[in-house]
């Protein structure tokens, strides 16, 4: 691994080094930072375009583009064929940040000119049009649209350079465009790996625009192109120790010369089991969990948008396993993001269904398939392959007994944290490209899987880096809830209860990053016990993150609000 290690960072610091230092803002043909004002640019079509400071890719202004009514309305400035010379080569370069679409979007540098007439409308009738450079954008990310080799066409008459999409009508900004002479270097796209803040420099602001990015969606200046140091085609967690390493081997600051312009390999991971305690990500690397916590606390929404919920994709199949608590095959469903490649890491999820469920319960109803395939795709979610369970974990038989509520029948239930540990993630690693340790692996479910995952969580904290519970089912400590003392008769919760109360906590060493639990105020079965759950948490010092769901009852309407929250932040 430190061979691996170190022959990375050597390629990191080849792929980032320059043979020419970028031209400054004067040295360019046209250079609009839109810091007092929008420099010449104006609408396309019918959008509206203003200055802006709620955002910036350099400094604190940029063009804000809202209210467009087809994908081709956007912003454009005239160009003057005297400056910009037709059948003359150029280097193009703009920065554009969308946030209105989880999905990615599709950018394009474009170009209108006419070859003849001219009038009154000089763009009319005739019009031609070229794509200087096209990207896709995912949200709350600057992205940068290049081409160092752009030739205007020889008969072109008049000239716009504008700025579109594909098909999504959102709002977007503009910022630091740039057109100089072909062989110039283009500021916006001459930075070194690294330099995620686009400033010239590798160092620790760099470092922070990207960790206040993970952490809280900053509206810093981040650019995907030169934070992206593992590859994976998105900002995460691995990108910033990987920064953090390169910063400590000495190699911020300068642009070094040479023409290398290698993209730097994947690390891989040696498979390792987690029934011992091991990570891909150095310790020291994630804030605390109450720091975390803090942070997720007040992005907390019960409203889901409708385009996470809609359509879903990635590939999702039965599959068996051997179990060794059960000593027999057992059943699961597995679902991989679209573009899975074996050549990437992913995180794991392990999702837990209610008590008359199986393996196939939680793959609809909650959202869950559609919301990993949207978020992780717009960039919203980090990476994550799923694994669908059937808990009930007893050497006779595959099947759930129901609501019969026995000891026996909670002691197969809670044999589950041995399947899952022993089995299900070791199987999950042989088999798909996945991350080792609690910073890469989470659990979360619905009543009975949202106890099992609560219960998980607690006692191996080792293992479980991010806790959700939608709904969870009591038995984990004593506790009373009227109406399941009149619907379950004399039952006695306590003595099927696994923790003290006292007992309910994690230290703070050992915390979770991201512990979440949701209720509904009409929920029928469980009553308040998630309720009782978190307050017991609060009272015994281990934080955690609680989602009252008016109206709520016991069903995937509360799981799929808790669950968006969830996929937001979990792995981050």
């Amino acid at each position: 691994m430190k061979k691996q290690l170190s022959a990375f960072l050597s390629l990191l610091i080849a792929a980032g080094s320059l043979t020419l230092a970028p031209a400054s803002a004067a040295d360019a043909l046209l250079h609009a930072g839109f810091e007092g004002g929008l420099d010449g640019w104006t609408a396309r079509g019918t959008a509206t375009v203003a200055a802006s400071t709620a955002v910036a890719a350099k400094g604190s202004g940029s063009a804000a583009v809202t209210s467009r009514s087809e994908s081709w309305c956007g912003i454009g400035y005239t160009l003057d064929t005297a400056t910009f010379k037709p059948g003359s080569t150029y280097s193009f370069s703009a920065s554009v940040l969308q946030q209105g679409s989880p999905m990615a979007v599709h950018f394009k540098l474009s170009l209108e000119y006419t070859t003849g007439g001219g009038g009154a409308n000089p763009f009319g009738g005739g019009s031609q049009y070229g794509h200087i450079a096209e990207k896709d954008v995912a949200s709350g990310m600057w992205a940068t649209l290049e081409n160092s080799s752009y030739q205007i066409p020889s008969d072109a008459q008049t000239l716009l350079l504008y700025i579109e999409t594909d098909e999504s009508k959102t709002d977007f900004y503009v910022d630091e465009v740039y057109i100089t002479e072909e062989g110039s270097t283009v500021p916006s796209g001459d930075f070194k790996r690294g330099d995620v803040n686009h400033d010239g420099k590798v160092d620790a602001k760099d470092a922070a625009a990207l960790r206040d990015y993970l952490i809280a969606k900053s509206k810093t200046g981040v650019f995907l192109d030169t934070g992206d140091l593992d590859a994976g085609g998105s900002l995460n967690g691995k990108d910033l120790t990987l920064l953090k390493r390169l910063l400590l081997a000495g190699t911020s600051g300068q642009n070094e010369t040479t023409t290398t312009t290698t993209t730097p390999p994947v690390i891989t991971d040696p498979p390792q089991s987690q029934t011992t305690v091991s990570s891909d990500t150095p310790s020291g690397e994630h804030m605390s969990a109450k720091e975390f916590m803090a942070k997720v606390s007040p992005t907390m929404t019960q409203d889901v948008p409708g385009n996470v919920t809609g359509s879903k994709s990635g590939e999702c199949k039965h599959f068996e396993y051997f179990s060794k608590k059960a000593n027999h095959n057992k059943g699961a469903y597995y679902w991989i993001p679209s573009d899975y490649s074996p050549s990437k890491k992913y995180n794991l999820l392990i999702m837990n269904h209610g008590i008359f469920g199986d393996e196939s319960s939680m793959l609809s109803g909650f959202g869950v398939q559609e919301m990993a395939s949207n978020m992780i795709a717009s960039g919203e979610a980090e990476p994550f392959i799923i694994i669908f369970t059937q808990m009930y974990t007893d050497p006779n038989t595959n099947g759930s007994p129901g609501f019969n509520i026995t000891m026996d029948v909670m002691d197969k239930y809670d044999d589950f944290i041995y399947d899952v540990v022993e089995s299900i993630i070791p199987y999950a690693q042989e088999h798909w490209s996945i991350m080792t340790g609690r910073e890469h692996t989470a659990i979360a479910g619905f009543s009975m899987g949202g106890r099992e995952s609560l219960y998980c969580g607690i006692v191996r904290p080792d293992v479980f880096g991010y806790v959700c519970a939608s709904s969870p089912a009591p038995g984990i400590v004593p506790a009373s809830d009227s109406f399941l003392a009149n619907h379950l008769g004399s039952y006695n919760w306590e003595r099927t209860a696994r923790l003290k109360n006292e007992d309910f906590k994690v230290s703070d060493d050992k915390c979770p990053y991201l512990i979440m639990i949701a209720g509904g105020t009409n929920d029928g079965v469980v009553g308040t016990f998630p309720q009782q759950y978190h307050e017991l948490l609060d009272k015994n010092g281990t934080p955690n993150l609680w989602m009252s769901v008016p109206n709520g009852g016991h069903d995937g309407g509360v799981g799929t609000k808790i669950f968006y929250n969830f996929f937001r932040w979990v792995f981050k």
